[in-house]
């Protein structure tokens, strides 16, 4: 049995995890960009997890082999920097290059920290040929164990950034593309005037008329043009609900990733969370021969599965 820590930006997530099968998961609403300003509070919020994990589940440090860490918690606004390897990488660049480490403050159990993928060498300024990730690899690893899918393959990861991942015949990320596209969304709908139309609406599920309906308008007219039209709808139409209307904010700013990634001839595996991955699905429906979209659980743990094939047999 294993503990998995998937460390976001704002919330880290906590998996107890034997043989792929689920166990209990915690989680703490601190994250990497606590670590920018100082002090201990992510130190404290997985040292708090770890306790919960093992008290409620009547377990203690003795019934767990180790600790694996994936994401943002392995940066520098972590509890350690973990450099990132180059891509082509898969599972054995993966588990050569996990980093073990001990945290006595933390827990007196293993830490092994899994590293991040980057596209470039160091000293490389071509900005077209470069990118990074930090979580996403370990959660492709896991979906690659969870879904065997066809190879190569492209893998789109939606959260706060979209990652578009393309994997090669033998299963390693050749390479990738992340846009903002999350957090445009949310910037739109929290800090512009389109805030008084949203009403503060974040629906757990998206209109899929109106989702493509804000695509379209802006194919035709522009990201900018087709974002205004929701207040115009809002005042002067007034036919469409705040959710209806942030469905239609989606689809705006959701056109420029359709466009680009609808070029793949690749099947297409969909990830990360709603209402983003099920727009995904809707919005390449009609572009993608062959498009699956994950479950809702082989989408919320296959970080904790990634976690624990690269980890396991150390």
């Amino acid at each position: 049995m294993i503990i998995a820590i998937d460390g976001g930006t704002t919330n880290t997530r906590l998996t107890l995890i034997e043989n792929r099968h689920i166990v209990a998961r915690v989680k703490r609403k601190v994250g990497a960009r606590d670590g920018i300003t100082g002090g201990n509070l992510l130190r404290e919020a997985v040292k708090d997890g770890i306790r919960e994990l093992l008290y409620t589940n009547k377990l203690d440090e003795t019934d767990i082999r180790l600790v694996a860490l994936s994401g943002m918690i392995g940066s520098e606004n972590g509890l350690a920097a973990i450099p990132h390897i180059t891509s082509p990488a898969g599972l054995p660049e993966l588990q050569r290059a996990t980093i073990r480490m001990s945290f006595p403050d933390i827990t007196p159990l293993p830490l092994f920290f899994i590293p991040g993928v980057k596209t470039f060498a160091n000293g490389e300024t071509d900005l077209s040929a470069m990118d990074i990730m930090r979580g996403e690899e370990t959660e492709i690893v896991g979906i690659l164990g969870l879904q065997s899918p066809k190879l190569p393959a492209l893998i789109i990861m939606p959260g706060s950034h979209f990652k578009y991942v393309d994997i090669d015949s033998s299963g390693k990320i050749a390479g990738f593309r992340t846009t903002l596209s999350g957090e445009l969304i949310r910037a739109a709908a929290e800090n512009t005037i389109l805030q008084s139309s949203l009403r503060g609406v974040y629906p757990a599920s998206l209109d899929p008329d109106c989702l493509r309906d804000g695509y379209e308008y802006a194919r035709c007219h522009g990201i900018g043009e087709a974002l205004f039209k929701i207040r115009v709808s809002n005042n002067f139409i007034g036919d469409r609900t705040p959710e209806q209307l942030y469905a239609f904010l989606t689809g705006v700013l959701l056109k420029d990733d359709i466009d680009f990634f609808s070029k793949s001839d690749k099947p297409v595996y969909i990830a990360g969370s709603n209402p983003h991955r099920d727009a995904l699905y809707s919005l390449l429906q009609d572009k993608a021969a062959d498009l699956v979209r994950l479950c809702d659980h082989d989408a919320e743990f296959c970080s904790a599965i990634g976690a624990e094939l690269i980890c396991g047999e150390m």
